[in-house]
């Protein structure tokens, strides 16, 4: 009975083994595509957030030229690098610069602070169900190795009980029995 049960119980567990094998595999491919999923969509924020800096930063070079420090402005160098022009600054347009210098720097950080919770609001938005789905499926993955690894054992073993199995079944020649 030995035979019958390790042979039936091998096919089974055979069965069972590359079942679990093909699924692993699967679920091998979706983590891959979930992972590079939550890589191309961190490029894209980053490359997002990067282009709304540069952007911020152009809105603050175009604020000084609009503001007329840079009408005049000698981007040669030969008159000392004035942003005021040709002459030289008065106290009065050296604190008005200062004054707006500061007012732009300010709205400045005001405005970085506010594209950065936004873009933290998007990427709790957008990449986190990514990265919770990948870690979802790598879970479901370790839990298939370690049912793979289970069946390997269970195959091997029905395995040796049909090899043992196979003794009883072997005519006894010499009446020792």
């Amino acid at each position: 009975m030995g035979f019958l049960s390790g042979a039936y119980g091998k096919l089974m567990a055979g069965k069972y083994y590359r079942d679990l094998q093909y699924k692993q595999t699967l679920v091998t491919t979706q983590v891959r595509r979930a992972t590079k999923e939550v890589a191309d969509m961190e490029k894209y924020l980053s490359r997002m957030e990067k282009q709304v800096n540069a952007n911020m930063q152009l809105a603050m070079r175009n604020a000084y030229v609009s503001a007329g420090f840079f009408k005049d402005y000698d981007f040669t160098g030969t008159n000392g690098g004035s942003p005021i022009g040709t002459g030289t600054w008065t106290d009065g347009q050296r604190q008005d610069y200062q004054a707006f210098t500061q007012m732009i720097q300010m709205q400045m950080s005001q405005a970085q602070s506010v594209w950065q919770m936004q873009f933290d609001m998007i990427r709790e938005a957008m990449l986190q169900p990514l990265k919770d789905k990948e870690d979802e499926l790598q879970t479901e993955l370790d839990s298939l190795k370690s049912q793979t690894l289970i069946a390997e054992q269970e195959y091997k073993a029905k395995q040796e009980e049909e090899k043992s199995g196979i003794q009883y079944l072997k005519p006894d020649y010499t009446g020792q029995g």
